[in-house]
């Protein structure tokens, strides 16, 4: 089984670093790689880049394409790691029917015959809450939480006597006027929480809890119109959205099968362990040339697909510079630099799911149990797998084990035994500084069509900015491919000079 020098595991006591992963695959042939004979540079093998790459030198006249990596993997902030038994998904996890572009992807593989699901989010037999008053986890009637929920969304996304369908009826289509959502983009979710006094607080905390896994953030950061995408993404409805954004999931490898199965049927080269620091363009010519970390390697084509994410652009030279608001986005960046742990528990446990009050003292946001073991159907069930997801700056150091499962049982699960416990330190990550897209306020109206301008023959493909399903999986795929068809109409309509 290869392996990645990404993630860790603690178990036994012990903390290793780097898992197995069918994600580590091998660079083309160094003498196949062509520094000045391509006609497409993607920058980042994960899914925005992996569809672009796949859709440019597979259906284009077979355009040469070169995909520049700086990890040791394919799949960005998606990947599937193998431990204990099990696959773990330390990215991105799941998916939908609902979800145009990934669900397209999957059938087209037969991939959505792996589907599965997790027991926490599917039919949770078992709801824990940690309040703020109390400060204490305990157990709560599920079935009206959700009730709850619901009530208090309908009142938290009606605003001037606009119900959600009024501010945002198409989602994937957000600008599509009146656009009535951006006269309320200034707002984020905790000043829209404090306009509504006639709720009670603890259906507001509870509500806010549920809004605060959008980003794994505090409701003060969380921008109103960001959770009203959401909100619109799943039909107008809560229990929706979280049946679209965290019950579906891949068995049989995971996301790193699906991404195998992109790069599978690409076309061209690829090279991992390569960080891309300048991408210039040449004035007259318009060619790009690709500059990397080692000073040595530099790469020329006639356009360049940037897949990098929003809180990794302020490490990248351009040349011309990038206009101004394009870099005022860049600078401001996305709010989610939380953690995503999963953990091993002793005792094996119906499906629960539990949040924490987001004005409560809590590293975690939210957690959820996952499946009671998979590999050994024949013996029985296996202890409790589930997922916990930390907090903005929460959790900050995967290394330090007292820390995380204190912290799991005093915000989680207080009776709980952690056997072992996996994660991918995301917020420290300097390919990624953070885990999926979430913005805050005064954020979509000013910089979302502006990060998705292409800048002369340099084009820019990612979830951080898609239309649909921003930080999603689907919103990679859709950036992907949109980038990609215009790359291919500019380079039939302004070939580039050989190169």
């Amino acid at each position: 089984m290869p392996k990645s020098r990404e993630g860790y595991i603690w178990t036994d006591g012990k903390l290793i670093t780097g898992l197995d992963t069918q994600a580590v695959v091998p660079s083309s042939t160094v003498n196949n790689l062509k520094s000045d004979d391509y006609d497409v540079i993607v920058i980042g093998a994960g899914f925005a880049g992996l569809r672009a790459a796949r859709e440019l030198a597979s259906h284009h006249s077979g355009l040469r394409v070169l995909i520049v990596e700086g990890r040791d993997r394919i799949g960005g902030r998606t990947w599937t790691a193998q431990a204990l038994g099990e696959d773990f998904e330390m990215g991105g996890t799941w998916v939908h029917w609902a979800q145009p572009h990934v669900y397209t992807e999957l059938h087209r593989y037969g991939l959505h015959k792996n589907l599965k699901t997790s027991a926490g989010t599917l039919a949770a037999q078992k709801t824990y809450y940690k309040q703020s008053e109390s400060g204490l986890v305990e157990e709560m009637d599920g079935a009206a939480l959700a009730q709850i929920t619901q009530d208090v969304a309908e009142k938290f996304f009606t605003i001037d006597g606009l119900s959600s369908r009024d501010l945002m009826p198409y989602p994937h289509d957000p600008f599509r006027e009146p656009a009535l959502w951006k006269k309320y983009d200034h707002l984020t979710v905790r000043q829209r929480l404090d306009q509504l006094e006639d709720i009670p607080g603890i259906h507001k905390g509870y509500f806010e809890s549920n809004v605060n896994t959008f980003g794994s953030a505090r409701s003060s950061e969380i921008g109103f119109t960001e959770a009203l995408r959401w909100y619109a993404l799943g039909g107008h409805n809560m229990t929706q959205v979280f049946e679209l954004a965290g019950i579906y999931k891949l068995g049989k490898g995971g996301m790193t099968s699906f991404s195998r199965s992109v790069l599978q049927e690409f076309r061209g080269d690829i090279l991992f362990d390569t960080i891309v620091t300048e991408i210039i363009q040449d004035d007259a010519s318009g060619v790009v040339v690709i500059k990397t970390n080692d000073g040595k390697c530099s790469f020329k084509a006639k356009a360049a697909i940037c897949t990098i994410p929003l809180n990794c652009l302020g490490d990248i030279k351009f040349w011309p510079p990038l206009g101004p608001l394009k870099r005022e986005a860049i600078a401001k960046g996305h709010i989610n630099r939380g953690a995503k742990i999963h953990f091993k528990l002793a005792s094996t446990e119906p499906g629960w799911f539990a949040a924490c009050d987001g004005s409560a003292p809590s590293s975690f946001c939210f957690s959820l149990s996952d499946h009671n073991g998979t590999t050994n159907p024949s013996s029985g069930p296996n202890g409790t797998y589930c997922i916990g997801f930390g907090y903005n700056n929460c959790l900050t150091d995967p290394r330090d084990s007292k820390n995380i499962i204190e912290d799991f049982r005093k915000d989680v699960r207080p009776d709980a035994t952690v056997e072992a416990y996996l994660t991918h330190d995301w917020a420290n990550d300097p390919l990624a500084k953070g885990e999926w897209c979430c913005w805050g306020s005064d954020c979509m109206s000013k910089y979302l069509q502006e990060l998705q301008k292409d800048h002369g023959n340099v084009f820019f493909a990612s979830a951080d900015w898609a239309d649909g399903w921003r930080g999603f999986i689907d919103g990679a795929l859709e950036s992907g491919l949109k980038t990609a068809l215009r790359v291919a109409e500019r380079l039939q309509k302004n070939p580039a000079p050989r190169l």
